[in-house]
């Protein structure tokens, strides 16, 4: 074998490394991160959601997915958004901070919404999301048994590439609907030196959402019934069903269950008119539960009220 079919070869298996991270993340419908308490920020998914609070919301949400699996997923995410003018323009950004084994993705991204109100408070928003994804894939994370020039040389594989989603968000005092495409463009992931090789592409995720609030005789109890469907190229439908039980105003306590895939448990606390903690803890029921002792999620917001803005403390939606 010649110098050139050797590193031949060696390109071939750095190809079939960051195929088989990128079919991972399609296999588990994680090319864009999984959240179980998407409930409290929508807009991680949803544009149309930016404003509709009434007031100028800034949270961050972290998750440790599969711990103790080599190369578990680490997501990190801050977002911020506030109604303008009349109360009918929302304005908002997110960023993401997502890690699995040798892929290092950051995202950023602007929220822009327009929400039309009609009878009965009800209410039609439509969004607009742009930004850009950011990949590192960085190969000196992975172990050799042997020196590979090609890793040595080419030790990261640096991407820009920039996106656009919508959004649509119906909601009213005791329901709401949604529906979002966060990524609309599907960009390819080419290799750095020859971009005639495609390793992969950022497929388009649908994501549809829906929730209801059941109110009881006793004003201490209420519940809400949530649901999150998510569809995505090259992998199974994905469906979250969860019921909150809300006591008096202050304790969330709820269980998801994820399709043949998880189950979780979730509690939040209203510790005052403006500030939220949550936290929630997902027990993998895949064939990964052999591997893994569950996923954890930690969600903190905090609702300021600048000039015009008034809270309506809880928010059920």
């Amino acid at each position: 074998m010649n110098g050139k079919q050797r590193m031949g070869k060696k390109r071939l298996k750095y190809y079939l490394v960051v195929v088989l991270v990128l079919i991972s993340f399609k296999g588990f419908c994680q090319q864009d991160p999984l959240f179980t308490q998407y409930l409290n920020n929508p807009g991680l998914i949803n544009p149309a959601y930016a404003g509709s609070k009434g007031v100028t919301n800034i949270n961050g949400l972290f998750r440790k997915q599969w711990v103790g699996q080599q190369w578990s997923p680490t997501t990190t995410t801050l977002s911020v958004n506030s109604p303008y003018k009349n109360f009918d323009v929302g304005l908002g950004f997110t960023f993401v901070d997502d890690k699995i084994g040798p892929l290092h993705q950051t995202g950023l991204y602007f929220d822009y919404a327009k929400t039309f109100t009609f009878s009965k408070n009800r209410n039609l928003s439509l969004g607009l999301k742009a930004g850009f994804n950011y990949f590192d894939i960085n190969l000196m994370n992975l172990s050799v048994f042997e020196y590979d020039p090609y890793v040595a040389f080419n030790p990261h594989n640096k991407i820009l590439l920039p996106n656009f989603g919508v959004g649509l968000y119906y909601f009213a005092e005791k329901y709401y609907f949604g529906f979002s495409i966060p990524k609309i463009i599907q960009n390819s992931i080419k290799d750095g030196e020859n971009t005639y090789v495609v390793l992969g592409r950022e497929e388009r995720h649908y994501f549809l959402t829906a929730g209801y609030l059941f109110l009881s005789e006793n004003p201490v109890l209420k519940f809400k019934a949530s649901v999150m469907t998510r569809v995505v190229n090259g992998a199974p439908v994905s469906l979250d069903a969860s019921g909150t039980a809300i006591l008096y105003d202050k304790i969330w306590l709820g269980l998801t269950y994820r399709l043949e895939a998880a189950i979780a448990a979730h509690v939040r606390l209203q510790v005052n008119e403006r500030f939220q903690i949550g936290y929630s803890y997902d027990l993998n029921n895949s064939r990964l539960k052999y591997y893994n002792s569950g996923s954890h999620e930690i969600f903190v917001s905090y609702d300021f009220s600048f000039k015009g803005q008034r809270i309506f403390s809880p928010r059920y939606f």
